[in-house]
């Protein structure tokens, strides 16, 4: 077993330091939790030993490589020594930190920070293991597209000095980044190993090639290099506006710096969002630092919430709201409105730009707010519509919040009463409006029904989730971020052979502002327009969504838990979409007409958790007589199928909670809740 690895399980054994392993001291008495918090799960629980534990991590990998015996004994102690000590500026006790900082070490750097405690502690350091550190990681970075590959000519003069032959450099450096990647994520190292190795090989060659920094082309390999979770689509999309200034200032940022976690600070956001951070830096940073840190920004990505790493939604819809604000021609040209809720923040160290972002203090006491009030309720709710109110939100692109990573997972868990709509689909080409989770996307893949499967959806953080299932899953649909008002925006008149809208409309319905009003039924009948402008003639609309009963008769309502008509008196109170009506007769007994009792019940189903998003939605909003009118009144469509029934499971959930009669006291059904209607343009 090597050395260092022996000294780090004694110590990990409480046993004591020896007194000259100084890099041992700094890992282990420490109070630095410095970690990318993308390939954390627990915030809570990070443990100040995270760097000790990697470091452990990398040696372990190189105890299995030493037993190969493909390199020499001089070659291993280059790795383990730069292993040592290639973190110990992430760590160290408070006075060991300050020291560093005096002596001018840039600890937000810490490859480089590093070196120079090596070479300040090892009294006879070895120059090769000082370029090694202070290198390392560089390769892995710019395979990523996070430096440029010249950053480590430092390591091609090795060999140019005679310090040590290229055949040795080269594999030494093979080794040692197997050792940094490995224990970064599981098979991590063999999807980036060709890359890696093809680095190497032009670092130890002297290919370093001049890039041509303001080619549009070369811009956007470089993005797609830094954020392989976007999509074709965004990058197609996104190319329109690369303009000779906005290429200009971006490749002023790739050729002079240096970037540090751009992916986990900026990845939950859009690719034109993040190219106006990009531009938004350009315009702020000068080439007197030499590196771009994102740390900060990222800090403010994650928080914990029932147990989970979530993203902070609260912060990142802000930022989203003011980078929306204008075009990225106006970032490109500095014409940067300033807002009083927000700003970029760049903090100069020694060596590098600390970005992050600095809210006001309204701004962050509101976030506080939504944060505490969370799962209250009433006062969440109250909380969420202060933060529309400040910032102007669009309900249907900004709502659910913390719940959106439960809410997707509930909408998946439902596909089961979706699969009918398979049977529906015709065409080549199928489009899924506000796609959730993906598991219709999914369904419709794998029934082979049709060649290509799209996905539209507004929200954002919908469309992130779902390119992360793709990338991981190895799905071949599309998801693009657009608005189902406006499908021509998007597509060509006879593009797309089916359209469906699955639990979707009256979402729209809900949320959406027409004519200065919400709850109108001009937003469908946009929504089946717009359908109706790129369907080619025999293209069809499925829709499965609420439906209100033609009869609408009176109807009585025992609560099982008396207290529970309290949910129904707040409800009345916070719903909406139309005023919901009620006779009580008596504790736990109410009258109501049929459609009020489905439109609370679908919200009562739901219970207290998902309460503050489901009492802003209308579930049933047409008869299905209702339903047909609309269509004859957008244009010529033929009515394939018109029928509505009661979800499977919901009357065995709510029957747990409540009777239901009909104005005599005779036990009834519960009125219908869903409807299936399918119509094809003629």
């Amino acid at each position: 077993m090597l050395r260092s690895l022996s000294l780090i399980n004694k110590v990990q054994s409480k046993k004591d330091i020896p007194e000259k392993e100084t890099w041992l001291k700094y890992l282990f008495c420490t109070a630095e939790k410095n970690v990318n918090l993308r390939n954390v799960e627990d915030i809570n629980n990070i443990s100040s030993k995270v760097t000790l534990n990697y470091v452990k991590g990398t040696l372990e990998v190189l105890d299995e490589e030493e037993k190969t015996g493909f390199l020499s004994p001089k070659e291993y102690s280059y790795i383990e020594d730069t292993l040592k000590w290639g973190e110990v500026a992430k760590c160290g006790l408070k006075i060991d930190r300050a020291r560093w900082t005096q002596k001018g070490y840039d600890l937000n750097i810490h490859n480089e920070a590093s070196s120079e405690i090596y070479r300040e502690d090892v009294k006879k350091s070895d120059y090769i293991v000082y370029i090694l550190i202070k290198t390392h990681g560089l390769v892995g970075q710019s395979v990523q597209g996070e430096v440029n590959l010249d950053v480590s000519k430092e390591l091609t003069n090795l060999i140019h000095s005679n310090l040590i032959e290229k055949e040795s450099l080269e594999k030494v450096l093979v080794v040692l980044n197997k050792c940094i990647i490995t224990p970064i994520r599981p098979g991590l190292y063999d999807k980036v190993k060709s890359s890696v190795n093809k680095a190497i090989r032009d670092i130890v060659n002297n290919k370093y090639k001049r890039d041509s920094f303001d080619d549009k082309q070369y811009l956007l390999d470089r993005f797609k290099k830094l954020f392989p979770n976007k999509s074709v689509d965004e990058f197609q999309k996104i190319e329109k506006k690369f303009t000779s200034t906005v290429c200009k200032k971006l490749a002023y940022v790739f050729e002079n710096f240096e970037l540090w976690y751009p992916y986990s600070a900026l990845s939950n956001y859009s690719l034109e969002q993040i190219i106006k951070v990009f531009l938004i830096v350009a315009n702020k940073v000068q080439t007197t630092k030499r590196h771009i840190n994102f740390v900060p920004f990222m800090d403010e990505v994650y928080y914990m919430y029932n147990g989970m790493k979530v993203k902070n939604l609260f912060k990142q819809r802000i930022i989203e709201s003011y980078l929306d604000d204008q075009s990225i021609e106006d970032f490109a040209k500095g014409k940067i409105s300033s807002n009083v809720h927000l700003s970029f923040g760049f903090k100069a160290t020694y060596n590098a730009y600390l970005i992050g972002i600095k809210f006001s203090s309204q701004a962050r006491r509101l976030i506080e707010f939504c944060e505490v009030a969370y799962g209250t309720n009433e006062l969440y709710n109250q909380a969420v519509y202060m933060l529309y109110d400040l910032f102007d939100f669009r309900r249907d692109k900004y709502d659910r919040f913390y719940n959106e990573i439960s809410y997707l997972s509930t909408m998946n868990s439902t596909i089961n009463y979706k699969a009918v709509i398979l049977d529906y689909i015709k065409g080549n080409t199928c489009l899924d409006v506000g796609p959730g989770g993906g598991a219709m996307l999914d369904s419709i893949e794998a029934s082979g029904k049709v060649k290509r499967v799209i996905g539209i959806d507004i929200s954002q953080n919908v469309i992130e989730e779902l390119n992360n299932k793709k990338t991981k899953e190895n799905k071949k649909w599309e998801v693009i971020k657009g608005d189902a008002l406006n499908l021509k925006d998007f597509f060509k008149k006879g593009e797309i052979d089916t359209i469906i809208f699955c639990s979707v409309i009256h979402e729209l319905f809900s949320y959406i502002e027409t004519d200065g009003k919400k709850f109108n039924h001009k937003t469908i009948e946009k929504a089946i327009k717009s359908c109706y402008d790129v369907l080619p003639v025999g293209g069809r609309i499925i829709i499965r969504d609420g439906i209100m009963s033609e009869t609408d008769k009176n109807r009585i309502i025992v609560f099982k838990n008396k207290k529970d008509i309290d949910f129904l008196n707040k409800y009345c109170k916070d719903f909406k979409g139309r005023e919901i009506k009620y006779k009580k007769i008596n504790e736990n007994t109410v009258q109501m007409k049929e459609n009020d009792a489905m439109e609370f019940l679908y919200t009562y189903t739901w219970g207290e958790e998902s309460y503050p998003m489901e009492v802003q939605e209308q579930f049933g909003y047409y008869t299905p007589s209702a339903y047909i009118e609309m269509f004859k009144k957008i244009g010529d469509f033929k009515v394939v199928e018109c029928k509505h029934y009661l979800q499977e499971g919901y009357e065995e959930h709510l029957l747990e909670k409540i009777e239901f009669y009909d104005e005599n006291m005779i036990p009834c059904r519960l009125p219908d809740s869903t409807c299936i209607i399918v119509v094809e343009k003629m």
